[in-house]
């Protein structure tokens, strides 16, 4: 479980896994560093440590620079290492941000391709145990890093932002003997590079960007790959997402985020579950698109979900001297996806998930908690991280 008296004691400097909104300073630094101590279904035991320093100078806001880190394994063979950076004003009016990452796992999930993808898990929930075995996992390395500039063309207050980026990793993939990556061998499966340009405009009108309670954020986001970008790959990929937040009350909130994400060209099967924009998903199924079926479960070519909370804000309270924000909710997630060359069923078959959370917050900062349960195999599951979900 997530260590949550150290955490709601320091809290206030925010980890570095969110991106918070520090209030404007004429200089100083923040600075923390936490324990991690996690669970979720998908990931099981999560251990490391995480780290963020804001730098405050010339009355910039929010904050002159952000550096943050993380540390991270699980007790299923997963080590994520990220270094972050963040400049609000490093060139101007440009907003720098980059991220250098080390990820690799031993069970990294492969059940096929399309919105009907390992049916024998369908029809038998029990043989969910399965996913930890080698049929449906393979073995996957996938050092990185990205860099994105973005601005506000008409100045701070307007809500229209762009970017433009660049993202290079390389993927090596060792599939297990008796695998279904190894039956299928689907594109992909040598490896090797992508890298992407990319590109992005987002409208956003929310009046709180780590936990809004009205507006919303419309997003386009295209990405592409090719031999002259240095991938091995040559494809393209358009992103659109809709997030809107609606004030039911003074302690209500309904949250609704729709989600579609389209692949073109020569795609390899890494790629399949990958989602662009300014925050990535993995799916369908995980905790970040399709809470309570089993982490990238179904994947393809081109992915939908939807996602709705009704978040309530429960109490304030005082811990450790500092106001602490507790919340919870109900939510119900659904997705699906198309693939070409397979049988995708028809277009209501979508994959639901439902279930309830509870939110502990301090300033930007936020931890989630969730319980959800997928509909379609009676399966549970648990996740526990930092930021809302969106």
């Amino acid at each position: 479980m997530l260590l949550p008296v150290l955490l709601l004691s320091v809290v206030s400097a925010a980890p570095a896994v969110q991106a918070p909104t520090p209030p404007t300073q004429k200089g100083g630094v923040d600075a923390i560093a936490l324990p991690l101590a996690c669970f979720n279904s998908d990931l099981g035991f999560t251990y490391g440590a995480v780290g963020g320093m804001y730098l405050y100078g010339d009355g910039r806001a929010p904050y002159q620079h952000s550096l943050g880190a993380q540390v991270l394994f699980s007790s299923r063979g997963l080590q994520n290492h990220y270094v972050r950076y963040d400049g609000p004003r490093l060139l101007g009016s440009v907003r720098v941000e980059a991220r250098f990452e080390y990820k690799r796992e031993a069970q990294s999930p492969f059940y096929g391709a399309g919105n009907r993808s390992a049916p024998e898990l369908q029809s038998t929930p029990e043989a969910e145990s399965d996913e930890d075995k080698d049929r449906y996992n393979y073995n996957r390395g996938s050092p990185g890093g990205w860099v994105r500039l973005r601005v506000n063309p008409f100045g701070e207050q307007h809500p229209l932002q762009t970017y433009v980026g660049y993202a290079l990793r390389y993927t090596s993939v060792s599939p297990y003997e008796a695998s279904m990556l190894a039956e299928m061998k689907p594109l992909g499966i040598e490896g090797g590079t992508t890298s992407q340009l990319l590109f992005g405009a987002l409208w956003d009108t929310r009046d709180n960007e780590s936990d809004p309670t009205t507006g919303g954020v419309e997003e386009l986001s295209l990405r592409g790959s090719g031999y002259s970008t240095g991938s091995r790959y040559q494809y393209a990929g358009v992103t659109l997402s809709e997030r809107r937040y609606f004030r039911l009350g003074s302690r209500v909130v309904l949250a609704q985020r729709l989600m579609l994400d389209m692949l073109f060209g020569e795609v390899p099967f890494f790629e399949w579950s990958a989602t662009g924009g300014m925050n990535t998903t993995e799916g369908v199924g995980g905790m970040s698109s399709v809470r309570g079926v089993e982490r990238s479960r179904f994947a393809g070519n081109v992915k939908a979900f939807s996602n709705t909370e009704v978040r309530v804000h429960a109490a304030e309270l005082m811990a450790f001297g500092q106001p602490m924000r507790l919340g919870a909710l109900a939510f119900l997630d659904v997705g699906r996806v198309w693939h070409p060359g397979v049988t995708d069923g028809a277009w209501h078959e979508w994959h639901p998930g439902v279930g309830l959370g509870v939110r502990v917050a301090r300033r930007a900062a936020v931890v989630r908690m969730d319980y959800a349960l997928s509909t379609e195999t009676g399966d549970h599951r648990f996740y526990v991280n930092f930021g809302q979900m969106f």
